[in-house]
C-alpha cells in the first residue's frame, strides 16, 4: 500500500538481507521500496538499531507487532511520530488465519493445523489476545485484567517514537483506552475506504501524489487483490466462532471499545 504514496517502508519485506553491512533500500515491483531491514521480529530489530535505523531517515513507515523493541531505535532521537493502526475483528483474523493455514504448506510451525475442519481448529489453536500480549509485553502465559492495565499505562512512552514528518505503522496495535485514543489514529478493516481517506488527510499523504488518479488506480488494484474475506464462510453464530471469542476475549473487548473510537475520531481527523 505504501508504494501507492511513494513511500518506502521498514517492515518483513526486509527479510532476506542479514548479510547486508549498511542500510540501504531496495525497489520492487512497479516502484515500491523498503529498507534492507527485517523489523518484525526482535532480532532484525536490534540489527536495525545498530544500523541506526532511527536516525536515517529512510522510511516513511514502519510496521512491527513489536512496539517495545521498535521504540528502542528512536532512543535519544527528540522528535516525535504518529502512530495508525488497522484493525480487524479478532474472531474474523483467527478464522482467515485457519483458511491460510490450508493451503500454507512453507511453514512447519502451522502444518499441525491444516487438514483440520474449523470447529477442530478453534479447540486446538494456541495463539490467543495476541494484541494485547504484545502491548503488555507477556506473550505467554494466562492474561489477567492486571495484564490490560499494564499495557494501557505503558503505552504513554510506547507511543512517543521519533521524526515529526514520519509515520508509525502497527496494523495489530489495540487501542488500550486512555493513551490509545490520544495518540493512534484509528482505523477498521471493514471501512478500509474511509480508513485511507483518514490517514491521507491527518498525515498530508495525498500532498505526496503527484497524479491523484494514479494513486486511487493502485489503491483500488490493492484493496480488489488483497481483500479475501469475502472468500470463506464467516462462521457467526457457530460453535467454532463462539470458541475463539472466548479464546480472545480481551482482544475482542478491546475492538469493541476501538469501534467506538473510530466515530469518536470522526471529528478530529476528518
Amino acid at each position: 500500500m505504501t508504494y501507492c504514496f511513494g513511500m518506502t517502508l521498514a517492515s518483513a519485506l526486509g527479510a532476506g538481507h542479514d548479510s547486508d553491512e549498511s542500510l540501504g533500500t531496495v525497489t520492487v515491483g512497479a516502484g515500491g521500496q523498503y529498507v534492507n531491514v527485517d523489523v518484525s521480529n526482535p532480532a532484525g530489530i536490534q540489527k536495525a538499531k545498530s544500523m541506526n535505523l532511527g536516525r536515517s531517515n529512510m522510511m516513511d513507515v514502519i510496521s512491527t507487532p513489536f512496539l517495545y523493541d521498535i521504540a528502542n531505535i528512536f532512543e535519544g532521537i527528540p522528535e516525535a511520530g504518529k502512530c495508525f493502526t488497522m484493525l480487524r475483528h479478532p474472531v474474523e483474523r483467527a478464522i482467515a488465519l485457519y483458511h491460510l493455514y490450508q493451503i500454507d504448506e512453507n511453514n512447519p510451525n502451522t502444518a499441525k493445523y491444516r487438514g483440520l475442519t474449523i470447529d477442530q481448529y478453534s479447540e486446538s489453536v494456541e495463539e490467543n489476545n495476541w494484541m494485547v500480549r504484545f502491548l503488555a509485553n507477556k506473550r505467554g502465559g494466562s492474561l489477567t485484567w492486571h495484564d490490560l492495565e499494564a499495557a494501557k499505562e505503558g503505552m504513554d512512552s510506547l507511543y512517543i517514537f521519533p521524526r515529526t514528518n514520519k509515520v508509525f505503522d502497527d496494523t495489530i496495535i489495540p487501542f488500550a483506552c486512555q493513551v490509545f485514543g490520544r495518540k493512534c489514529l484509528v482505523g477498521l478493516l471493514d471501512k478500509v475506504e474511509e480508513s485511507l481517506q483518514r490517514y491521507e488527510h491527518f498525515f498530508g499523504w495525498d500532498s505526496r501524489v503527484a497524479n491523484a488518479e494514479k494513486k486511487e488506480v493502485c489503491i483500488h488494484d490493492y484493496l480488489a487483490n488483497g481483500d479475501k474475506r469475502n472468500s470463506h464462510p464467516t462462521y457467526v453464530g457457530t460453535n467454532a466462532w463462539e470458541v475463539l471469542r472466548k479464546k480472545n476475549e480481551y482482544d475482542v473487548l478491546l475492538y469493541e471499545y476501538a469501534r467506538g473510537l473510530y466515530g469518536q475520531q470522526s471529528t478530529i481527523y476528518q
